[in-house]
């Protein structure tokens, strides 16, 4: 029993892929089936009509009691010409630790497109969020002495800002969020004031048609954390398909990063690298979408060979006549 709450203490601390996700939503690769709202907040209403809705369940370690899930909820939607809202749920449980959370996110979208074939528009978000952090020890065996385990119960809250920026033009997208611009926290048992590093989000993309059933659309997101040795990076692939009622898509995505500890200012030290390979697919069918993504880690240290599942359902509310191309994918 001490080997076991050992291990797991120290997996859930330098392993899972997390990096400062405390008090946030942690960041897995569920903005690429048609969900960047969920990194940057001026995609909030981007997509000029309608309202997005877009739910996802990840789970890990299938086999293993109590593995780590989140679950979330994301709604936004463009409520005049020049301006959107939105508004992300998020419930995330890792053993004896959980956090839930709110944020809310008006953006302000400026059109330079002289018709409504093409896109040049340039977009600013703010998000105001907020999570209350859980840690429980209290059903631990504390008689095996193990240091890492003191059977105690926490709670925290924190509260931040974010600030976005989004250029769309035709086929082409980029974004850049600064992620806890202002955050205040505090450890409600002991009164204790908390800090959080700023994170940087850069994404960049193009959506390149080979011809009017086919797409491809190669995209990398850079995740720089403040005090970090170096960023954490995706290098994605997707592949679009347009049917007569449907459209499908495939891809991959390659995650390189840093994992974390527990210190949050300039003595941090991050220790080992981490790599991972996610397979996505997914289809988008009248209003209705769905996405699959499988995720496995390609280091040498692993819980099993289960991986990583995450399930996306989204669903268009009101039509959205705004098409960019034959197959969308961007907006």
């Amino acid at each position: 029993m001490k080997k076991f709450i050992s291990f797991f203490v120290i997996i859930n601390l330098l392993l899972i892929n997390k990096v400062v996700s405390q008090y946030r939503m942690p960041v897995y690769n569920d903005y690429l089936t048609d969900n960047y709202y969920v990194l940057h907040p001026a995609m909030a209403g981007a997509h000029f009509e309608g309202v997005k809705v877009r739910s996802s369940y990840r789970t890990q370690w299938l086999g293993i009691k109590n593995p780590p899930s989140v679950q979330s909820l994301n709604i936004h939607a463009r409520v005049s010409q020049k301006s959107g809202v939105g508004a992300l749920f998020f419930h995330d449980q890792n053993g004896f630790q959980s956090q839930i959370g709110a944020q809310f996110t008006y953006a302000h979208h400026i059109n330079f497109f002289r018709s409504n074939a093409e896109v040049n528009q340039l977009s600013f978000g703010l998000t105001v969020g907020a999570s209350n952090y859980k840690h429980d020890q209290t059903s631990f065996d504390l008689s095996s002495g193990d240091p890492l385990v003191s059977g105690d119960f926490q709670k925290s809250f924190g509260g931040y800002v974010d600030l976005g920026i989004t250029y769309n033009l035709l086929n082409l997208y980029a974004h850049l969020t600064i992620q806890n611009l202002l955050f205040k926290g505090k450890d409600i048992s002991d009164e204790v004031i908390l800090a959080k590093p700023r994170r940087i989000f850069a994404s960049l993309g193009n959506f390149f048609e080979v011809n009017n059933k086919w797409a491809l659309e190669p995209s990398l997101m850079l995740d720089v954390v403040e005090f970090a040795e170096r960023p954490n990076i995706d290098l994605n692939l997707k592949t679009h398909h347009s049917l007569r009622v449907a459209q499908i898509w495939g891809g991959f995505s390659y995650r390189n990063g840093l994992t974390q500890t527990l210190a949050y200012n300039q003595d941090t030290q991050y220790s080992q690298s981490f790599n991972q390979l996610s397979a996505i697919t997914g289809f988008s069918s009248k209003k209705w979408t769905f996405s699959y993504t499988y995720t496995f880690a390609l280091n040498d240290i692993k819980i099993n060979n289960s991986g990583f599942h995450q399930f996306t359902l989204g669903f268009d509310l009101f039509s959205d006549e705004f098409t960019i191309t034959t197959v969308r994918g961007i907006l």
